[in-house]
């Protein structure tokens, strides 16, 4: 899909004149650039004022334009005139810069245009949600969009998915998200936003498809939807329309998520700290010491009502200004602080979160401190992603000791695929998911003597198969209560079937 200008001032022209065309002027020709690298730094160049998030995602667009896009791929322009209609084309010719052009005139690929009469309400709400991106250039290529295009350019029909509607609630959420005027956007939990595409936790391939979702309907989050709790709340907000393109977006992407860039593989302390509760260094230290025992706090920062950061008080530094002077001030209790970028490293805070106690943690404007990680939380944080997998593996041990119990080898290799069955000797060659195999049989069913319903006992191991396999996709995020019901659940049915310990 490339747009014909927030307008539609390009559309007249480049209909009739055979080409698509888009704006980004400023950038001159955009051929001189052989890597998106470089096409990167001309456009943070071209337009410094340009927040850091903004700059790849026109990158990601320009580079699918003048690269991406090859001779022969079919091209939708979505119109204004007439109104509610589209133009379906296929791309002829490279990339060209067209210095004599006017402005926002110059940038273009030639096109021959099949038909540019095909109403909206002839395209199925899926592949409709997908033209309502904001992006000026984004690839369609879901729910096999390119061959329904071509449908849609010889009959003039949407042919559907397979003969079916496709509308998932994510497509529906991103259009109505897209659709909102930026000053009041669509606002959720990071839990809520995760429902939309059918998740809870924000494992890797979950967040890598969100960013990706986001990107191509020109939206992003603020905050990141991938740090802080499930429960914090996130508004979503359109970014990366075309310069001078005269849309309402919103300037302002500090703190934003970056949808162009992959995830981080590595746990950053964004995913972890919790929100900074700090004093002015205007209040007395009884103040403090009052709040600190009132809040069962062991530290606290100072931090002035205009940002700025002088360092924290903690019981231990309290007691070192008691003992210098006999009426200490809140002024003689702060003491310095580690504070570190959102982003940093979690694993290399370590040491330093036990030696200190706690450690600050920097916003993603690098300014203004906003969070702190404490020896408990992180206790309490690898407690609580600990938990699942103890859970699990007492559960798959009961299952190892009375499987090795009861089934001999040859029953053992019955239940794994003919390449495994070599290496299969005794119940610990077996995956959880081998299990399903290995009691699905009647007969081997049988020889367990438990009294218990052979069917919903097999759906109860393939729940927790799922949700084993969802915990190795590592994430800050705990299970749910449901999750940790099935996980008790079955072990529950475990221990009351052979209640040896």
């Amino acid at each position: 899909m490339i747009r014909g200008g927030r307008g539609g001032q390009r559309e007249a022209r480049a209909l009739h004149e055979g080409l698509v065309i888009v704006g980004w002027h400023e950038a001159g020709d955009l051929s001189r650039y052989p890597n998106r690298e470089q096409l990167a730094e001309a456009l943070r160049l071209a337009f410094p004022t340009a927040t850091p998030n903004v700059i790849p995602n026109w990158t990601g667009q320009l580079w699918r334009f003048t690269t991406e896009i090859r001779i022969g791929d079919l091209v939708v322009m979505p119109l204004k005139s007439p109104a509610s209609h589209i133009a379906i084309g296929k791309v002829t010719g490279p990339y060209e810069y067209r210095a004599h052009e006017s402005e926002d005139f110059q940038q273009v690929r030639t096109v021959d245009w099949m038909r540019w009469d095909v109403p909206l309400t002839a395209v199925r709400p899926d592949l409709r949600a997908s033209l309502s991106s904001l992006l000026t250039i984004c690839g369609l290529s879901r729910n096999n969009s390119a061959g329904r295009i071509a449908a849609i350019a010889d009959t003039g029909v949407d042919p559907g998915l397979a003969g079916e509607e496709e509308v998932t609630s994510a497509d529906e959420f991103l259009e109505d998200a897209a659709s909102r005027d930026p000053a009041s956007p669509r606002q959720m939990t990071i839990r809520s936003l995760l429902e939309h595409w059918g998740q809870r936790r924000r494992t890797g391939p979950v967040i890598a498809t969100i960013k990706a979702d986001l990107a191509n309907k020109g939206l992003t989050t603020r905050p990141p939807f991938t740090e802080g709790s499930v429960s914090d709340e996130i508004a979503l907000i359109p970014l990366g329309t075309e310069p001078g393109s005269g849309a309402t977006t919103v300037d302002d992407t500090a703190n934003t998520e970056d949808v162009s860039e992959p995830e981080h593989m590595s746990l950053r302390l964004g995913n972890l700290p919790t929100p900074l509760v700090s004093v002015p260094s205007t209040v007395t230290l009884t103040y403090a010491k009052t709040l600190m025992v009132q809040r069962r706090f062991s530290q606290i920062a100072v931090i002035d009502t205009d940002g700025t950061y002088h360092g924290a008080i903690s019981w231990e530094s309290i007691g070192r200004a008691h003992i210098a002077t006999h009426q200490p001030s809140l002024q003689g209790a702060i003491a310095s602080a580690r504070v570190v970028d959102h982003d940093a490293l979690l694993l290399d805070q370590i040491e330093a979160i036990y030696a200190d106690g706690f450690i600050f943690v920097r916003d993603a404007d690098r300014v203004h401190v906003t969070g702190i990680l404490t020896a408990a939380d992180l206790t309490g944080q690898f407690g609580s992603l600990a938990r699942p997998f103890v859970l699990i593996e007492e559960a798959e041990n009961r299952l190892r000791r009375v499987s090795d119990e009861v089934f001999t080898v040859d029953d053992l290799r019955d239940a794994v695929q003919p390449h495994r069955k070599s290496k299969v000797h005794r119940a610990a060659d077996l995956t959880f998911g081998d299990y399903i195999f290995l009691l699905k049989h009647p007969q081997r069913w049988s020889h367990l003597g438990w009294q218990l319903d052979h069917q919903l006992f097999l759906a109860h191991i393939d729940e927790v198969r799922e949700i084993r396999n969802d915990l190795m996709h590592f994430t800050p995020d705990p299970l749910s209560r449901d999750q940790y019901r099935t996980i008790e659940g079955l072990l529950s049915l475990l221990r009351t079937v052979d209640p040896r310990p």
